[in-house]
């Protein structure tokens, strides 16, 4: 049988006697020896350690794919929030365009045409808007077009309201004296100042005959 010569300390000498204490050094050994070779195992403060290594390992294991989802969990809100953000900003590009669109629609709603105008005003007097309208030949021929009533004076046009002009002659035909005091207690001052531009141009007069005012207007 081989020789084998093992220097040993003082310590591992001690452990070996306490560990086989009926044993000499060298049969203590070859009986570690003989025990490890047979069973092919660790020792089993090895195991233990083995053991423990391997517990440390699947704990942190374990706390690193808790991390892993909440990551990407994370990542999946983070996504969420991105498209949320890029909506937002397209919605706020847009906005300037719409804005500007609607403030378009409501002043084409809110524009009120020249014949609006004139239901309000009753008449319109060329010389009144002279420094507002240039072409002021299409501007009356549009109004007369629309409905309106438009007189040729002596010296301009006046536009009328139709629903006015009807009532203005029929309220004038009724009055049957041609004094101004008489005129003023009959008349608005919106009638009165018609009734002199239609006399002015001999477009009115009053027959002292018939007792009537007479309106030769071919509008």
């Amino acid at each position: 049988m081989p020789k084998i010569a093992l220097n040993l300390s003082s310590e591992q000498v001690e452990a070996l006697s306490k560990m086989y204490p009926d044993l000499p050094i060298e049969d203590a050994l070859l009986t570690i020896i003989t025990n490890a070779l047979s069973s092919g195992k660790p020792h089993k403060a090895e195991d233990k350690s083995l053991k423990s290594v391997i517990d440390v390992i699947n704990a942190y294991s374990g706390k690193i794919d808790e991390i892993n989802r909440k990551i990407s969990h994370l990542l999946e809100v983070l996504e969420d929030l991105s498209a949320r953000v890029q909506n937002l900003e397209d919605q706020i590009k847009n906005l300037p365009r719409v804005s500007q669109q609607a403030k378009a629609e409501e002043k084409r709603e809110t524009r009120k045409s020249a014949m609006d105008i004139l239901r309000e005003q009753r008449m319109m007097f060329e010389s009144d808007i002279a420094s507002k309208i240039k072409n002021r030949d299409a501007f009356f021929e549009k109004l007369r077009r629309s409905g309106a009533v438009v007189i040729e004076l002596a010296k301009e046009r006046v536009a009328v309201d139709p629903e006015y002009f009807s009532k203005f002659v029929e309220k004038v035909e009724k009055v049957t004296v041609g004094s101004d005091e008489a005129l003023s207690k009959e008349l608005s001052k919106e009638d009165l100042k018609l009734l002199k531009a239609l006399m002015s141009s001999g477009l009115a007069y009053f027959d002292s005959i018939k007792k009537k005012w007479v309106i030769d207007v071919n509008a």
